[in-house]
């Protein structure tokens, strides 16, 4: 708690010296407007439902991409991480894919799927895919042998002992890619609003910026800051969930 204050304390005395620096005209106000100046348009844009709005589509689009991935990475991981076949299937396709940047298969998005929203859908499922598959993989190949042999024994099922006993086990690196992968599908969603798209805050913020409407710029950008803070708890309150099915020996550091 000590921390947040801290922070919060950080964050005010950088805004005090915004507003002096703004406000003296050490800095062009054109380009720096007051921070009241901009808290008064987030406001006043907050209230109109106007950034509410463009912040839903773009979290809407980042969201439904990182649960496609998600739907998608966690059975081939686990199946990666628990079968040398399947892994040696995969793995030269995964490495080769896996270094490239997100934001490069944009502009081949856009000539499949146009600028509408499952070419951003899709760019989020590419660029969250890789840290879900990776981390899933790894944590089922860790999960002792004792688990899949002790399954086994009993004859479970092998489907059922993917979901039941290598899962579990495997949870906090499922959550470890899960945490990497939320931020950098936010991202990327945005980027691609920027570059191809007719609404959304990414759009938003560029076509404040390119009109000159300094002030909406920068309640665009706070708003997907705040929009990006509340991405980020719910982010931590999956992975602390997906922690607790293993025990404290397993959890990630």
């Amino acid at each position: 708690m000590r921390g947040w204050f801290s922070g919060i304390a950080v964050f005010l005395g950088l805004a005090v010296v915004w507003e002096a620096v703004s406000r003296l005209g050490v800095v062009s106000a054109l380009y720096f407007p007051p921070v009241t100046t901009i808290a008064a348009t987030f406001a006043r844009l907050s209230l109109s439902g106007l950034l509410p709005a463009q912040v839903g589509l773009t979290l809407g689009r980042a969201l439904t991409g990182l649960a496609l991935a998600a739907l998608c990475a966690v059975p081939l991981g686990l199946a990666m991480g628990v079968s040398r076949r399947f892994r040696g299937l995969l793995s030269p396709l995964v490495e080769l894919l896996r270094p490239v940047p997100p934001p490069a298969v944009i502009p081949a998005a856009i000539l499949f799927l146009g600028i509408g929203d499952g070419m951003k859908m899709f760019v989020v499922f590419f660029a969250c895919l890789f840290p879900i598959l990776v981390g899933a993989a790894d944590g089922a190949r860790a999960v002792a042998p004792g688990f899949r042999m002790t399954a086994a024994a009993y004859g479970v099922p092998r489907l059922d002992a993917l979901w039941g006993v290598i899962l579990p086990a495997a949870g906090p690196s499922v959550a470890a890619g899960l945490r990497t992968a939320v931020p950098m599908g936010l991202i990327v969603a945005v980027l691609s609003e920027m570059i191809g798209a007719t609404n959304g805050i990414g759009h938003y913020i560029l076509r404040m910026q390119r009109t000159f409407a300094i002030p909406e710029m920068y309640a665009g950008v706070a708003a997907l800051g705040l929009a990006g803070l509340g991405v980020n708890a719910a982010a931590q309150g999956a992975l602390a969930r997906l922690t607790r099915w293993a025990g404290p020996g397993d959890a990630p550091h």
